[in-house]
């Protein structure tokens, strides 16, 4: 009996789920070695996982990991995914959040595709828009560090836009509540993308007023966040990430100066102007590499070049030029924008060129992400990205033996622990990042490990006199860890 050929819709979604499966596995490659060979860190994914436990536990987590300062976690970030996701520390433990991230990302790569299909690409450009993605630079380095909220928030986009070009204002309203909540200044972004998603002729008119809404809702959104709610939940009754002293001293000088000095702006997203070494370096390498990479195409679709603006400026207007750089999770949000764009400047095209061009775009794209594993102008570690090198996955230590020594302190004592140590300790009602010390029962050192927050001196005289003090014992030893355990009845602190 003759067979009727598979529909040629469904070759394709086969084939898109397979290059779905080989990115699956090397962003697994990416981020799930560097937790094994403590590449993660007090901050942020200690943290973060430290906050699942108090949420799962029916309790609100605070900052006294890392700060000395009284106040809620809210008033750090006011991020509503943490308890969402806190119930998955049951199955996952303190890789829950990297698993969530990990597939957050697939699932926003198949959004990607799905979203390229309805705006009127066929099915293998809109591969290659997923493809574009899942290769695109800042992918690789929101992977390669921790864990963030905004990340997962940065991949429901595609589907949010789905849902109001297809009408489904109900489900755009769930998606655009599901973004707003994930960090506290989310808002500022997809409140201007609802603004123009609302005088977009792909969406129907029933769904414009509804967009127009959560457009104005997202911007207020974060201005209440931002301006009222966490300032009265930080112990100093200040906004603590205003870092933006060219917008001025607070959240309130911003409109203003948005006003009286716009060439000086426009001139910041370029050239640095808080005067770090190599400052304008770093911003042009990004500027360069986000356009090889996929981001000419937000030129040739300028209402998603304009969805990426409002990132760019919290971006390359912040006093801190880590946030400017190629590194980490700052330029993730650009990811989906950069993959549809993609698509649609080359579902544009027609003749002989697209023999070639999509391959071509591909092979930029995957040059960026090798220039970023290999040399950038911002320094990061590269052992946690470059996943074709042994370093990758070994460490100089044994690193089964730490955690053989980790697991053998009680889950409810009193934790302090130097950085790469605290994600993997956070689940307990208390941890600290060392030298944070109060009430500790436990002091975990990685030696071979980065010293931060300390300098390396410091660090190595604190170890020898905690060493050598008689408040406290050596309860575990490796060539990787040293685990000291408070003497009892000592009164030594």
């Amino acid at each position: 009996m003759r067979t009727e050929p598979e529909p040629e819709p469904s070759r394709w979604r086969k084939r898109a789920f397979g290059v779905l499966i080989f990115f699956a596995v090397i962003h697994g490659l990416v981020s799930f070695p560097n937790h094994h060979q403590f590449r993660t860190y007090a901050l942020d994914l200690g943290l973060y996982t430290h906050a699942l436990w108090h949420y799962a536990h029916g309790s609100m987590p605070d900052c006294s990991l890392f700060l000395d300062a009284d106040q809620l976690l809210l008033a750090d970030h006011f991020d509503l995914y943490l308890p969402l996701f806190s119930p998955l520390i049951y199955v996952f433990g303190t890789w829950t959040l990297l698993v969530v991230q990990w597939l957050a990302v697939l699932l926003g790569a198949w959004g990607v595709r799905r979203l390229a299909l309805a705006c009127g690409a066929e099915e293998p450009i809109a591969l290659m828009g997923m493809c574009v993605m899942l290769l695109f630079f800042g992918v690789f380095a929101a992977m390669a560090f921790d864990y963030h909220s905004n990340v997962v928030a940065a991949m429901l986009l595609p589907w949010f836009m789905l849902a109001l070009r297809k009408g489904k204002v109900v489900r755009g309203a769930f998606l655009f509540f599901l973004l707003l909540i994930s960090k506290e200044n989310l808002g500022f972004w997809i409140g201007p993308i609802a603004l123009l998603l609302a005088t977009d002729r792909g969406v129907g008119r029933k769904v414009r007023l509804p967009a127009a809404i959560m457009g104005v809702v997202g911007i207020v959104w974060s201005a209440i966040i931002v301006g009222l709610v966490m300032p009265a939940l930080a112990s100093d009754q200040s906004f603590a990430h205003f870092d933006y002293g060219i917008l001025g001293a607070s959240v309130a000088d911003a409109p203003s100066a948005l006003v009286a000095k716009p060439w000086e702006l426009l001139r910041a997203l370029f050239v640095d102007h808080v005067g770090v070494q190599d400052g304008t370096g770093i911003k042009l390498e990004f500027w360069l590499m986000l356009f090889v990479a996929g981001g000419w195409s937000l030129v040739l679709q300028p209402r998603l070049g304009l969805m990426a603006l409002p990132i760019m400026v919290q971006k390359m207007w912040h006093d801190d030029p880590g946030k400017w750089s190629v590194i980490a999770h700052y330029g993730i949000e650009l990811a989906p924008l950069v993959g549809v764009a993609t698509a649609l400047a080359l579902a544009r095209i027609r003749g002989a060129t697209m023999r070639w061009l999509p391959w071509g775009v591909l092979v930029l794209s995957l040059a960026c992400t090798i220039r970023f594993m290999d040399r950038t102008v911002a320094y990061h570690d590269r052992s946690r990205i470059r996943i074709y090198q042994e370093r990758h996955y070994v460490k100089g230590y044994e690193v089964r033996a730490v955690h053989r020594a980790l697991e053998a302190i009680p889950l409810e004592a009193i934790v302090s622990a130097q950085s790469p140590a605290v994600p993997h300790l956070a689940l307990r009602r208390t941890v600290y990042q060392f030298p944070i010390v109060r009430e500790a029962e436990y002091l975990v050192f990685l030696p071979a490990e980065s010293p931060y927050p300390l300098d390396a001196m410091t660090y190595s005289e604190t170890l020898r006199v905690l060493r050598g003090d008689p408040g406290w014992e050596i309860f575990r030893e490796t060539d990787g860890c040293v685990v000291l355990k408070l003497v009892e009845d000592s009164n030594s602190r």
